[in-house]
């Protein structure tokens, strides 16, 4: 019943808010957060700011503030305002009567959303995770943001533990599903490469007992063994419904595809060829929908890049691409690899320090620095304690453990050369700001 009213005070504004600061009038705001020392849940702390900054209801826990407004006051108390929050998704998802996508994977979800997300709007009014609401907290509002208005929705789904990705899909209960690759992300927390193959399959896991329908690409053994008891796929890649048969150029993107059979050439704004199986996932997700081949073109045509994720900047007379959001081994093997086919010189390749590896970390960055080929690397800048590998010596890389000596470096560099700076590091590592981007 509590769940019910809550609602309501929910479809009175649409918006829910769990950060007091950025309360708009007629937010319900749910007092979420750690226990702080004297045991308060700190989101509800703030509640009674919440209330005089114009919410229309707030969700505390309980017993924790009972007594504390009068009776009058729009306040519900719950057991746990985090469960009660990601109960009242699944309330809202369950009045929903729309296609819902889901996105998983190791690496690329996000733009691979945002190209999913550019196709589909051609044809109908799309909702899209926004920034990187896609875990326990981020999911649930992200579902809670989809309007009536909206004909289809893609929702991200992020994990770094076993178990992650399962529970987010009872959560959303999505209709189709999309696993962009495995590779080695969180490897700290899950502890292997195995268990990150086990934690992505949950995906396929889910559609396996739950049904509906994933989309795979036939171009990745891996996952084409995993999805394989999965009873509805549709395919692409290679063999697929939808086809990239050809790099065209690289390393800014072009490629051509076959959509049933009708070629398609498409000049993006990606940096790297890894980015050709993002491309075809959307063409292959348009194409279902039923967008046409030539939307399905333009759309691929005309997406640029934003977030940090292999966006172009002009700077000091220099072209910047700035693929610093997050990072993994994975995606920075990708990056070198397509940096290192890249004929534009003078080129610095900058690399920000890869966390939550754990005990992998020496090794991975080792091996990350054995994949420089310093004839086609003119400049390297290492930053982050976890680059101080002693092993690693070479005339032409320099290791920086302060972002202003390396900003410092780096200025120098583009007062001396008119080329080409490839940035690449984790989000804790904050690239963008040498950049003056924040």
């Amino acid at each position: 019943m509590i769940l019910e009213k809550i609602y309501k005070f929910y479809l009175s504004s649409g918006t829910i808010i769990t950060d007091s600061r950025k309360i708009n009038p007629g937010s319900v705001f749910f007092g979420i957060g750690k226990k702080n020392v004297e045991g308060i849940h700190n989101g509800s702390h703030f509640a009674r700011e919440a209330l005089e900054s114009g919410a229309s209801c707030v969700v505390v826990n309980h017993p924790e503030w009972r007594g504390k407004w009068s009776e009058e006051e729009p306040v519900f108390y719950v057991e746990d305002a985090e469960q009660a929050l990601q109960d009242l998704a699944v309330y809202h998802r369950k009045q929903l009567r729309i296609p819902i996508i889901a996105i998983a994977g190791s690496n690329g979800k996000t733009t691979t959303k945002e190209l999913i997300q550019a196709v589909l709007s051609q044809k109908m009014s799309c909702y899209a995770t926004e920034g990187n609401l896609n875990n326990h907290l981020g999911l649930p509002l992200s579902i809670l943001r989809i309007r009536p208005t909206h004909e289809i929705a893609i929702l991200e789904i992020g994990a770094n533990h076993l178990g992650e990705t399962k529970f987010l899909c009872e959560l959303l209960r999505p209709d189709f599903g999309l696993l962009t690759n495995t590779g080695k992300d969180h490897m700290g927390e899950y502890g292997s490469f195995e268990n990150i193959i086990k934690a992505n399959k949950e995906l396929y896991d889910w559609f396996e007992k739950e049904g509906g329908k994933v989309f795979v690409n036939h171009r990745d053994d891996l996952l084409v063994e995993c999805a394989k008891q999965v009873r509805d796929k549709y395919f692409y890649g290679e063999k697929g419904d939808t086809v990239a048969v050809n790099v065209i150029q690289e390393p800014i993107l072009e490629v051509e595809l076959i959509i049933e059979e009708q070629k398609e050439q498409i000049k993006t704004s990606l940096f790297g060829a890894f980015w050709k199986d993002s491309l075809c996932a959307a063409a292959c997700i348009g194409n279902y929908f039923g967008v046409s081949h030539q939307q399905i073109a333009s759309a691929l045509s005309h997406y640029k890049p934003q977030s940090l994720r292999s966006q172009w900047i002009g700077w000091k007379g220099n072209q910047v691409l700035l693929d610093c959001y997050n990072a993994n081994p994975s995606s920075m093997a990708s990056l070198i690899d397509a940096v290192q086919s890249s004929k534009p010189e003078p080129k610095l390749l900058v690399l920000g320090e890869m966390l939550e590896l754990g005990e992998f970390s020496k090794s991975e960055h080792i091996e990350i620095l054995e994949k420089i080929d310093f004839e086609k690397v003119q400049n390297l800048f290492l930053y982050g304690e976890e680059f101080r590998v002693l092993e690693f010596i070479h005339p032409k890389a320099k290791w920086f453990q302060d972002k202003n000596i390396l900003k410092e470096a780096i200025e120098k560099w583009a007062e001396q050369n008119q080329g080409y700076i490839y940035v690449k590091g984790s989000r804790s590592n904050r690239l963008e700001t040498i950049f003056e981007l924040i």
